[in-house]
């Protein structure tokens, strides 16, 4: 295809915007499953004492715009309000602490290296 110079500035901005939804759609893709996976591995490391807390951890998507695409992995109501205390320990009645019960960080961790994984393979 041939391009006239005067031409030449708008055919790259073109491009380049094509390319940008291209990858925008590949992240949206990518975090979706990367978010879904990281609930279910939530569900199955997560404190099992009645299975409600583990249970409530879901996925949905928090922000999109032209540049930023965001998921949340969260716990619903009314276990959300667990997560702090379980991650980081919390004060019992009688003084002591509670042991923390990491399982949030790793799934966190697990998230972000297979994102960066998934984005260098497909793009």
């Amino acid at each position: 295809m041939a391009v006239k110079i005067g031409n030449l500035a708008r055919e790259v901005m073109k491009k380049l915007d094509d390319y940008g939804i291209e990858v925008g759609l590949e992240v949206e893709k990518i975090s979706a499953d990367v978010a879904k996976d990281v609930a279910k591995m939530l569900n199955k490391d997560s404190p099992k004492l009645t299975g409600d807390y583990a249970a409530s951890w879901t996925y949905g998507v928090g922000e999109t715009k032209r540049t930023r695409h965001t998921m949340i992995v969260h716990a619903e109501k009314p276990e959300y309000a667990l997560t702090h205390l379980l991650e980081k320990g919390h004060q019992n009645r009688k003084g002591g602490r509670t042991e923390a019960v990491v399982h949030i960080a790793p799934a966190e961790e697990e998230a972000a290296e297979r994102m960066e994984r998934e984005l260098r393979k497909r793009l």
